[in-house]
């Protein structure tokens, strides 16, 4: 079965150094795959996934700073999400997805 690639970067401004202290979480269609700030490759089957970021924030907001973002991908392919958490917790993260990123496949 054929596999594509969300590549997410999830990082914060260095202003924001506190965000240190907790970890990103990362979720493809709901399903937590991925923890902590950095990239991360996550495999899906190729087609339409909703990607999310938040981060824990005291015991009352779990999901601080969630945002999320709908990408198709093919197989083959890298689709990079980046995600920035804003210096204010509580207003969502800033969510982009990079062009599509075709796998090295050598085609005879």
């Amino acid at each position: 079965m054929e596999q594509a690639i969300i590549e997410v970067v999830a990082g914060y401004s260095p202003f924001a150094y506190l965000y240190a202290l907790v970890k990103a979480t990362i979720a493809i269609d709901g399903a937590v795959v991925r923890r902590g700030w950095g990239t991360h490759a996550i495999p899906v089957a190729p087609g339409r996934h909703v990607v999310e970021v938040s981060y824990p924030w005291l015991p009352f907001a779990r999901r601080a700073g969630r945002n999320e973002v709908s990408v198709e991908v093919a197989a083959g392919e890298t689709v990079r999400v980046h995600y920035t958490a804003r210096l204010v917790r509580y207003i969502p993260g800033k969510m982009r997805v990079e062009d599509r990123i075709p796998s090295a496949r050598v085609v005879d």
